[in-house]
């Protein structure tokens, strides 16, 4: 099973779902609001690179990065309409060519990643670089054919919807996926899952790996993810496992704090790759398509809540490769629990997909509450954000 078509089925599948069939099962949750943004004819409503952006120059903003027009393209949440765009080279002096996640933290600071350059830079507001950060080493020798190091210590920092990317103080934390084959046991014995950079120095550190649990298996590339959230309030990471029941914290050196049962009620225990499988492409995406997956979380601090987003199986699928996020997507389980009750679950809403509409596992918090990207299939220039909080 090659990597690379594991990961673009990861990002293409781990999503979900939708409300136009009805709610089935609601316990807590409640519909309060909904944002509509107007996409033009180059952005689509399904842009892996995506993020919530609080404050552009006053205004809360939806930001999408169209790699092929070279542009970041800013959308004001509240009217809908397009802000601004931020167009870079990349061709010519100071061009910024093969950039994939982006990240604002305000009008004056934006980085953009030349992942599989391991290259990460920051730019001004003129979009101009002011630092740059590598993350090989000089004497790094590289695979002709695959151009990937062959040390079988290096990572990748990846960062979109549900991949971390934090400044705090004077360094950035971010998600890094190792250079090794999620097949292999050795892909889970890795202390990179999670990044600090710093700011003053450009030097990083190794500050998370798997849970004891999933080191000790080999889980596939589907059940390998790891997505993550931070709280300014509590000072503390949430991590969710794809292939892990449980919610972990850890604190910005890497420590864990505390994990709980973080799952469905109709949850069966998601099993590691089986042995012959791994041998088939077709038994290996059977066994991911007949398990439940785990996908984003979110932390609340106007609410003090944390959200989980788990995706269920497709038992019946015979479309092994499905390359459309829109096409066949998974129901979505959502998630809440309450840190003053020792993390009690206190609502769960599975949302049923339908033929008018999908839900995206791509949500961000915001002082109403918790949204959740929405397209509607009969009207693919229009994106949707539905709001939900917990009664």
């Amino acid at each position: 099973m090659r990597v690379s078509l594991i990961n673009i089925i990861i990002f293409l599948v781990v999503i979900a779902c939708n409300f136009n069939s009805g709610y089935e099962d609601i316990d807590g949750f409640k519909l309060t609001h909904t944002y509509e943004i107007n996409l033009d004819n180059y952005t689509s409503p399904v842009e892996e690179y995506f993020q919530y952006v609080l404050d552009w120059k006053g205004r809360e903003a939806i930001a999408f990065h169209v790699r092929k027009k070279n542009v970041i393209k800013l959308y004001d949440l509240s009217t809908g309409k397009l802000l601004e765009e931020l167009e870079y080279n990349n061709s010519g002096p100071d061009a910024l060519p093969n950039m994939y996640d982006f990240y604002i933290l305000n009008k004056d600071t934006i980085f953009l990643n030349r992942r599989y350059h391991y290259e990460l830079f920051q730019l001004d507001n003129s979009l101009k670089i002011v630092n740059q950060f590598k993350f090989l080493k000089e004497d790094e020798k590289i695979d002709p054919v695959s151009m990937i190091p062959l040390s079988g210590e290096t990572f990748l920092i990846m960062f979109n919807h549900n991949k971390i990317f934090r400044v705090i103080g004077d360094k950035i934390f971010v998600r890094g996926v190792p250079d090794k084959n999620p097949d292999l046991l050795s892909f889970y014995q890795v202390d990179c899952n999670l990044v600090g950079i710093d700011l003053t120095n450009n030097e990083f550190v190794r500050l998370l790996g798997y849970p004891d649990k999933m080191k000790q298996h080999v889980w596939g590339g589907f059940a390998s993810e790891l997505f993550s959230d931070y709280s300014y309030k509590k000072d503390q990471f949430c991590l969710s496992y794809a292939g892990d029941e449980l919610v972990h914290l850890i604190n910005k050196e890497g420590e864990f704090l505390a994990n709980f049962p973080a799952y469905p009620k109709n949850f069966k225990t998601i099993t590691p790759i089986r042995a012959p499988a791994s041998d088939s492409e077709k038994a290996y995406l059977a066994h991911y398509f007949e398990q439940f997956i785990f996908g984003s979380v979110l932390h609340d601090d106007y609410r003090d809540m944390i959200y989980r987003i788990a995706l269920e199986p497709i038992p019946d699928n015979d479309d092994m490769l499905l390359m459309d996020p829109l096409y066949r997507p998974r129901n979505m389980i959502v998630m809440a629990f309450d840190p003053n009750q020792d993390y009690r679950k206190v609502g769960e809403m599975l949302l049923q997909q339908s033929e008018k509409g999908v839900y995206l596992d791509r949500c961000f918090v915001n002082e109403k509450g918790l949204n959740i990207t929405y397209v509607d299939l009969e009207n693919e220039d229009k994106l949707y954000f539905k709001t939900f909080v917990v009664e």
